[in-house]
């Protein structure tokens, strides 16, 4: 019997500590008009017997963000995008962006962000950034970021001959300056309890700031993966299973081999945050015949994909279930008692883009 989610907890959750971003100078930004979503009616004949939370898995595929239901496994609405660099990232389980679902794309005008009603699609807000470009991370996700805390959006966007960390309002997504210096590698962007962290994976590079001030921790190996607990711990990943971790109000990494002496081997983007409760992990088995559930010493969930039906764009976790896109099928699979399904068939080139609890 695999073990329940809370005893994962106690291996990487650290204290909360609150705190807010720096902000700078306001960026030139400008409103557009409003669109609608592609909707498809919900028919609720299939809504597991009333087992499971609800849940909505944001897919981008060429067509826009289509958000599938857990429940029925039915398409809600499809989110219409420029189908250029296309990032998604959704609220949290509680506080004020709960129930929203942001999505950041390119167009001719510059980069657009939106945030849209989970619950029906609608288009509540819209900014774009004159003369900026979004930073494609090739994954659907990783370049935008939500920090239910502080009310705070954030974005790595190509601007001033550099990568920028640009902060919005959560609800007016107005521009409320730059978070870091221009830089010339980061990759991806994570927030939660206060803290925003940009990640160089090549360079094994974190820049971190929260109410202590600001860090820049180094790692002895390129990132595979990372990922933020909404308090703020994070985690970063080597293919071979080497971790480092950043502890909340801490400078300095952490690290941990446990996953390197079982001989792992990460998938890329393979490190999963389940809100505020701990860390999964994605791996490699060459013995797997299907994608499985493993628990290892000390607690920690991995979940293992055959060599030849590997993900694309990582994974995601909202218990009970991790989510996941391969050969251009939506997929869940149970994190505690490890069925899967397919959900969706969404077509070649689908990216995971977010998970959200309705």
């Amino acid at each position: 019997m695999i073990a329940r989610v809370a005893a994962f907890a106690l291996a990487f959750v650290v204290a909360l500590a609150c705190g807010t971003a720096g902000r700078g100078s306001p960026i030139a930004s400008r409103s557009v008009a409003v669109t609608s979503p592609s909707t498809t009616p919900i028919i609720d004949v299939a809504d597991m017997m009333g087992g499971f939370p609800a849940a909505t898995f944001f897919v981008v595929t060429k067509d826009g963000v289509k958000a599938i239901a857990l429940l029925n496994h039915a398409t809600r609405y499809t989110i219409p995008t420029s189908g250029r660099d296309v990032q998604v990232v959704s609220g949290g389980l509680s506080g004020g962006a709960a129930g929203r679902v942001y999505v950041l794309d390119q167009t001719s005008g510059g980069a657009r962000l939106r945030w849209f009603d989970i619950d029906n699609g609608t288009e509540r807000a819209s900014q774009t950034i004159a003369g900026a470009a979004v930073v494609s991370t090739g994954i659907g996700h990783g370049g935008l970021a939500l920090d239910d805390t502080t009310g705070i959006v954030y974005a790595l966007l190509h601007e001033q001959g550099g990568i920028v960390t640009e902060s919005f309002d959560w609800f007016t997504l107005k521009p409320a300056g730059a978070v870091f210096p221009a830089m010339t590698c980061p990759s991806r962007v994570m927030a939660g309890g206060g803290r925003v962290a940009v990640a160089c994976l090549t360079e094994g590079l974190v820049l971190a700031r929260d109410s202590g001030g600001t860090s820049k921790p180094g790692a002895p190996f390129a990132f595979v993966g990372v990922a933020m607990l909404g308090d703020g711990t994070l985690v970063a990943a080597a293919e071979d299973g080497r971790l480092a971790r950043l502890a909340r109000a801490k400078t300095a990494f952490e690290y941990d081999n446990s996953l390197k002496d079982r001989g792992v081997k990460l998938i890329p983007d393979g490190v999963a945050a389940n809100s505020s409760c701990c860390f999964y992990y994605g791996i490699v088995d060459p013995q797997a015949n299907d994608v499985q559930i493993r628990v290892v010493a000390g607690g920690v969930t991995l979940v293992a994909f055959p060599t030849i039906s590997q993900p694309v764009g990582g994974l995601f976790v909202q218990a009970p279930f991790a989510y996941f896109v391969i050969g251009g099928r939506a997929r869940h699979i149970d994190i505690q008692q490890g069925f899967g399904e397919i959900m969706a068939d969404v077509g070649d080139g689908a990216l995971p883009g977010a998970v959200s609890n309705r």
